[in-house]
């Protein structure tokens, strides 16, 4: 049973994307965002495809490894499951989540349907409507009045240990 999808030069490099973030899942090392520039690098140079990476595709995974934590934050608390590093539409969801929060030239709404559409070409029957609901519900939080908030609550916190640790130093 063929899953046979057209897609667009976007789609396909977010696919790419994805199949990037997706193989450093496999080597058990998606979580270390050196580790996704590592290979970022490599697939620059040697790749499966017949084609090299797409500039749009080498953007998406750069920033999903400069994001990393934010972005597996965003998906544990919404995604909820055991797991969820097993999952093979993390790897989509990641790229998803990255475009939601830095690709202000693409609506959020775009950003799931496309999202959907590769997991239903990649995954089970049953992924698209996982996929779906976690990252409606991360829109619905980056959204919010609190996003905003929380957002600058944590750079301003950030920038005080930033302070703190080059005092430190001059000591």
């Amino acid at each position: 049973m063929s899953k046979q999808h057209r897609f667009t030069s976007r789609t396909k490099a977010r696919k790419r994307a994805a199949d990037v973030v997706y193989e450093a899942d496999q080597r058990g090392m998606g979580s270390n965002p050196d580790v996704l520039r590592d290979l970022l690098r490599e697939r620059r140079v040697i790749t499966a495809a017949q084609t090299p990476l797409p500039e749009f595709s080498i953007q998406i995974i750069a920033g999903v490894a400069d994001n990393l934590r934010r972005i597996d934050s965003l998906i544990s608390a919404h995604a909820r499951v055991p797991g969820l590093d097993r999952i093979a539409a993390v790897a989509v969801m990641r790229v998803a989540v990255w475009e939601m929060l830095e690709n202000d030239e693409v609506s959020p709404i775009i950003v799931i349907d496309e999202a959907i559409s590769i997991v239903r070409s990649i995954s089970t029957d049953t992924s698209p409507s996982f996929v779906n609901a976690v990252l409606d519900a991360i829109r619905k939080d980056l959204a919010s009045p609190a996003w905003s908030r929380r957002s600058s609550e944590e750079e301003e916190v950030r920038a005080s240990d930033e302070a703190e640790s080059s005092s430190d130093v001059e000591l």
